[in-house]
């Protein structure tokens, strides 16, 4: 709850701030409210104008959008069915209510970071840039645009001429809908590739590092750091796992030796009184086969880091593919999904010893390049959802619409439909939150 205290001094400088703009009228072509927030917007929209020449090339781009939308919301629906189904017969553990939100710094799992406010900021930009190049290719004026805040800005926004659009043919409407959506899987996998290039370019180190420290045993004791590089072992080098089995194999138990290493340039020596292996850690630790010798420590090897981001970079199969999809999706869950080995990619910068960067500023970047494609990617797969005033929601409203029309039938019955799914998927997306509770 640390963040509580900075949360309710940023909501009254937000509220103080909206009461002057209504009580003296500042900037009212600037300034206006959409309920509780605030809108920041501009009517020199003239941008969209110069980015939309090249129609024919952006009516193409249109079009793919609205397939991978279609595909996108198909598949997000059947994974919140499934979630669903499977959250009334699994046991799980509730979920916190700040984590629902994805606000940085207030949300454990995503940081209050220079990269994730950057990529949250430029994603809502990239979105809504989509529908302001796309209103303007399929000839909808855009009144204005610009930034949605609520304490924090939460969105951005254009406003297209809704009389142009009710006019507008529905391959328009739906080419405009989907842009946002587009835009933002087309900025991820740009992001992704470029990840892809730059981590191409670290070098491992050469030295086996402390990978993990069970708390309790002889070197969590002698206060052994994690990601600590080794280098010898009492007087006996040691650049592999099989140099640390070899010389362990020498050693007993109660028998005190000497890690020499560093931990991020310093240096650092501890004496660890070795034990004997127990029975529940025998078959399950990561660690050099030891005999009955345990320092408390699983050890690593650059080498294999390196391996396990080639692994998720370049898989060999569809599915190989799409466990690495997930994986790069679960990185900032890795303390439940059992990848902290890769929190480099989202917030740490790694021991040069371990993993050397090829110039400076880099692991700045692969942050930036991290949160951007995994802002951009959920931004655009949530957004396809067939909900109310997601995009998705608007593009099943509308194709409903015009299929009611063309057959001479009520096109209230449209909305009906859309209203009714609407209320099924917030039941899908909500019964998961809820029901850890209920059981």
């Amino acid at each position: 709850m640390s963040w509580l205290i900075p949360v309710l001094i940023a909501v009254m400088i937000y509220a103080c701030i909206c009461y002057a703009i209504i009580k003296y009228n500042i900037l009212p072509n600037t300034f206006s409210f959409m309920g509780p927030c605030l809108m920041i917007k501009t009517t020199r929209t003239g941008i969209f104008d110069k980015l939309s020449r090249w129609k024919s090339l952006l009516i193409a781009y249109g079009n793919l959008g609205v397939i991978l939308t279609v595909i996108c919301g198909v598949v997000v629906t059947i994974l919140f069915v499934f979630t669903a189904f499977m959250s009334l017969v699994i046991e799980t553990e509730p979920i916190a209510p700040q984590n629902l939100l994805l606000i940085p710094g207030i949300n454990d799992y995503v940081p209050s970071t220079f990269a994730v406010w950057f990529a949250l900021i430029f994603a809502m930009v990239i979105h809504e840039f989509g529908h302001g190049i796309l209103s303007r290719v399929e000839k909808i004026k855009v009144k204005s645009a610009g930034i949605l805040a609520l304490v924090i800005p939460i969105g951005a926004f254009v406003e297209p001429d809704e009389e142009e659009i009710a006019k507008s043919s529905l391959g328009a409407k739906l080419r405009m809908f989907a842009a946002g959506i587009t835009n933002n899987l087309v900025v991820g996998a740009i992001c992704i590739l470029a990840l892809i290039l730059l981590l191409g370019c670290v070098v491992p180190g050469t030295s086996p590092y402390v990978y993990g420290v069970y708390e309790g045993y002889p070197a969590d004791e002698a206060g052994v750091l994690l990601g600590t590089v080794i280098f010898a072992l009492d007087n006996t080098s040691v650049s592999s796992l099989a140099d640390i089995s070899a010389f362990l194999a020498t050693t007993k138990p109660n028998q005190t030796i000497t890690l020499h290493g560093e931990y991020r340039g310093t240096p650092q020596t501890y004496d660890v009184t070795l034990t004997s292996i127990p029975p529940d850690l025998s078959c399950s630790v990561l660690m050099p086969e030891s005999g009955a010798r345990f320092i408390g420590v699983s050890f690593s090897e650059p080498s294999v880091l390196v391996n396990a981001l080639h692994t998720q970079m370049y898989p060999s199969s569809l599915l190989g593919a799409a466990g690495s999809l997930m994986t790069f999706v679960a990185l900032p869950f890795s303390s439940i999904a059992g990848s902290e080995a890769l929190s480099f990619l989202i917030v740490d910068t790694p021991d040069p010893a371990i993993l050397a960067a090829p110039f400076a500023g880099f692991w700045e970047i692969i942050h930036i390049l991290y949160w951007c494609a995994w802002i951009n990617i959920l931004l655009g797969i949530f957004n396809a959802l067939p909900l109310g005033p997601f995009d998705g929601g608007q593009m099943l409203r509308e194709s409903l619409r015009s299929w009611f029309i063309r057959r001479g039938k009520d096109e209230r019955t449209a909305f009906s439909i859309c209203r009714s799914i609407s209320y099924v998927l917030v039941l899908l997306i909500v019964l998961p939150l809820i029901m850890p509770y209920l059981l």
